[in-house]
């Protein structure tokens, strides 16, 4: 005998499915008792009974056979029912003689009801819940046959499916009473028509809506209620295609259409259409709601907006503006100039996430501010400098804030930008001006001052690459005196300039500030291929001016071009007229001091070099004039004062001669002339003293002529200075390199030694008249100090140069004179 298992009896699930089909089999009209008696009568039994069992009751929802006192007794306690054991066990339960089972035996229906043999089967719903049993009983004992136990499963079997019908109808009632309430409540209308036209279904925000009540609505032509008349024909016609079969595109989706009021009045709606195939075939229904509210606020809302954009795009300041979302809504004109396009989504991360600017190109400073403010920040006189490509770079101060609502939640972010570009470059530049004086008042030279002087007004402009041109009278050249570089630009070190030529050439020549927006694409005059094919496009050049007209330029180089400012212009003008001061007071310093040295060194070439031939020539005089009769001594005598009378002669030339050139008034005479040939004739004059120093001399010349245009007597005595003093100052044993190298362009002569040198502190005085290095003059070598200024001057006449440079550890100089060649 199976034991009882009350916890399934009392499983919270399997109670309400139980009072469920409680409710359901006594509520119906289901043929319950006809089914129990069918089960009785099949296995000839005197009772049956179909009933339920609860944690603490039986109910009997069925009944047959029972006697008249018991017929209207509904429940009985659980414990004292065999039926207990059937739902426990959730299996049939055959019992023959419960006198003889020890569990049975003592239950209550057996002795109250006078119950021997008992046949029960478990009854489910449709969730598999055991609710109750369908058995029969007698008051005798029974052997139950396999067929009495297959009937009663039949019968248990016929009222799980009549208990789960009753339970789908109950469903589907209730469900339809939930549909109706929902739809009856429901704040959009709801028009439901059959496929002719007929209105089935009109609920109540429909009747509130339209203005017809159920009643009238209900019956009628949908399109002879709602619909406008302009749009009957289109209406008809979706319905014939959902009739034949079709499904338009529209189904779904939520349309924004015009319907009819009961006055007549049109009004915007908007509505869902669906199409259902139900039993009685198909027929469409839609939820409407009516949007004159929304449509009207709408279309404030473009007014207001177009209104908003108009006022924004009149803004000089650029404006921008993202939703919480972090997209942009909002890009006035202003804005589009300033990025050079228009606002699309590609360019929202460029605002609000990773730095750098739209359609290229970097923003400086810092971070996006539109970034910033969409996280949180508010952001007050933040400053940004944008550089987009082939454009200058623009500076601005940007506000920007982030946009809530009133309970906090973000709803976007705003940016305003407020260019400042010439009012920053202005107080930059003028910032500029007071360094620039400060770096001259501490530079002794122009030289020593360009490379710091230029590279603080480039950094001020933004502007990778300056130079600082100086005007050679002389040669009627501009060299070039400074030059600065940003790192990452590879520019080669300028040549000499003629008038004209490039941008530092117009300024040198036409006095003016010479702007060229765009140094690769103007003529050849203007065109500055070495600076364009290194990514330079603007030039300005400015020129400098002391008391005696144009002495330089100073140029300025950009990587974008860039139409003239006059503001920049004048700026750049005035630190070129501090430059033009500088350059003047330092002339007028160097001219006093020159003048004092020249004082100096002319007493001490008249004390020395012309004191000491004097007085040989007045020693050798008296004593011409007092003694010796001899012949010989007197030619001797006389020897001596002419010698010393040439060197006198000599000196005085030299003085007159470089007074003459530096002065303009002595001319020379250029006639063509093989330079080569110049300087094979000095070697060779040389050649004696050198031999007689054991000095190794090595002249190197060109295979054919050097062909140049000078003074000759001129350039011989340039030469033969440079090879004398190479002999003259190289110690015995020493070296002496002669070389002559000829191209297209012109000559250049190159004298090498390995001598006394010159001393680093002594080297930039080298040129001037009178002066003559503190080593040379310690060891008591005569000279007046003359030969190099007049060969610089000479060569400079021709349109040349000289230079001088050591050999660093080792002695010795390097005298390099540059000549152009001779043109026809």
């Amino acid at each position: 005998m199976p034991q009882l298992d009350t916890g399934v009896l009392t499983h919270p699930e399997r109670l309400r499915a139980l009072r469920r089909a409680r409710l359901l089999l006594t509520s119906s009209s289901a043929p319950v008792d006809g089914l129990v008696r069918l089960a009785a009568r099949s296995v000839v039994a005197p009772v049956g009974l179909l009933t339920l069992v609860d944690d603490e009751r039986l109910h009997v929802v069925g009944r047959h056979g029972l006697p008249q006192d018991l017929d209207r007794v509904g429940a009985e306690p659980a414990t004292s029912s065999f039926c207990q054991f059937v739902v426990s066990e959730d299996s049939p339960l055959v019992v023959r003689d419960a006198r003889e089972d020890p569990v049975l035996r003592d239950l209550g229906v057996v002795h109250s009801r006078n119950i021997t043999a008992y046949l029960g089967q478990p009854v489910h719903d449709a969730g598999g819940h055991t609710l109750g049993a369908v058995c029969v009983t007698d008051s005798v004992p029974r052997h139950w046959t396999d067929d009495d136990i297959a009937a009663i499963a039949e019968c248990a079997g016929l009222l799980e499916v009549l208990l789960a019908a009753e339970t789908s109808r109950e469903d589907i009632a209730l469900a339809a009473a939930e549909t109706d309430a929902v739809l009856e409540s429901a704040l959009e209308a709801f028009v439901a028509i059959e496929l002719t036209g007929e209105i089935t279904r009109w609920n109540r925000a429909a009747e509130r809506t339209f203005g017809w009540s159920a009643e009238e609505a209900i019956g009628q032509h949908v399109h002879e209620l709602i619909i406008p008349e302009r749009f009957h024909a289109a209406h008809r016609a979706g319905l014939s295609r959902l009739a034949r079969g079709g499904l338009p595109r529209l189904i779904g989706q939520r349309l924004q259409l015009y319907a009819v009021h009961r006055s007549g009045t049109e009004f915007p709606v908007e509505l869902t259409l669906n199409v259902v195939d139900g039993p009685l075939g198909r027929h469409a229904h839609a939820f409407i709601y009516d949007i004159s509210e929304r449509v009207i606020a709408e279309r404030q809302l473009a007014r207001e907006r177009h209104f908003l954009s108009a006022l924004l795009d009149n803004l000089d300041a650029g404006v921008v503006a993202c939703d919480e979302r972090g997209r942009l809504i909002l890009f006035n004109r202003a804005m589009r100039e300033i990025t050079g396009h228009d606002a699309n989504f590609s360019t929202a991360e460029a605002w609000t996430g990773e730095r750098g600017a739209p359609g290229g190109g970097t923003i400086l400073g810092e971070e996006m501010p539109l970034r910033r403010a969409f996280h949180g920040e508010h952001i007050r006189d933040a400053e940004v400098v944008i550089h987009l490509p082939d454009r200058p770079r623009r500076s601005f101060t940007v506000n920007a804030q982030p946009i809530r609502d009133a309970d906090g939640a973000r709803l976007g972010a705003v940016a305003a930008l407020h260019e400042v570009t010439e009012r920053r470059r202005a107080r930059r530049l003028l910032e500029c001006e007071l360094a620039v004086s400060r770096i001259l008042e501490n530079a002794a030279t122009i030289e020593e001052a360009g490379p710091e002087l230029l590279e603080t007004v480039a950094r001020t402009l933004h502007w990778p690459h300056a130079e600082l041109w100086l005007v050679d009278r002389v040669g009627n050249v501009l060299r070039n005196a400074a030059m600065w570089t940003e790192p990452g630009y590879e520019i080669p070190p300028p040549d000499l300039l003629a008038p004209g030529k490039g941008v530092s050439g117009v300024a040198w020549e036409t006095g003016q500030p010479t702007w060229v927006p765009d140094i690769s694409t103007v003529g050849s005059r203007l065109n500055v291929p070495s600076l364009a094919e290194h990514g330079l496009r603007v030039g300005l050049a400015v020129p400098i001016r002391d008391g005696t007209g144009v002495t330089g330029t100073l140029s300025f180089f950009g990587d974008a071009a860039e139409q003239p400012e006059q503001s920049l212009i004048a700026l750049l003008s005035g630190i070129a007229a501090h430059v033009g001061q500088f350059l003047e007071r330092r002339r007028a310093e160097d001219l006093a001091e020159q003048l004092a040295r020249t004082k100096d060194e002319f007493i001490a070439l008249v004390g020395h070099e012309l004191r000491t031939p004097l007085t040989s020539i007045s020693s050798y005089t008296e004593l011409l004039l007092h003694d010796h009769d001899d012949e010989t001594t007197r030619s001797q005598f006389l020897a001596v004062v002419a010698r010393n009378a040439e060197n006198l002669r000599a000196i005085i030339d030299d003085l007159l001669d470089l007074a003459g050139l530096e002065s303009g008034y002595v001319t020379m005479v250029e006639r063509p002339l093989d330079f080569a040939a110049v300087v094979r004739e000095v070697a060779d004059a040389n050649a004696r003293a050198a031999r007689e120093k054991d000095l190794d001399v090595c002249v190197r010349l060109p295979g054919g002529a050097a062909p140049v245009s000078g003074d000759l007597r001129r350039l011989r005595k340039v030469v033969d200075h440079l090879v004398t003093n190479a002999v003259k100052f190289t110690p015995a044993g020493g070296r002496v390199e002669i070389r002559l190298d000829s191209d297209a362009a012109g000559v250049a002569l190159r004298v090498v030694d390995t001598g006394v040198g010159i001393p680093e502190e002594e080297r930039s005085r080298l040129f001037e008249r009178f002066f003559r290095g503190s080593n040379i003059r310690n060891q008591g070598v005569p000279g007046t100090g003359l030969g190099l200024a007049i060969s610089r001057t000479v060569v400079e006449r021709h349109g040349g140069t000289i230079t001088v440079t050591d050999h660093g550890d080792k002695p010795g100089t390097t005298f390099v004179v540059r000549l152009p060649a001779h043109r026809p």
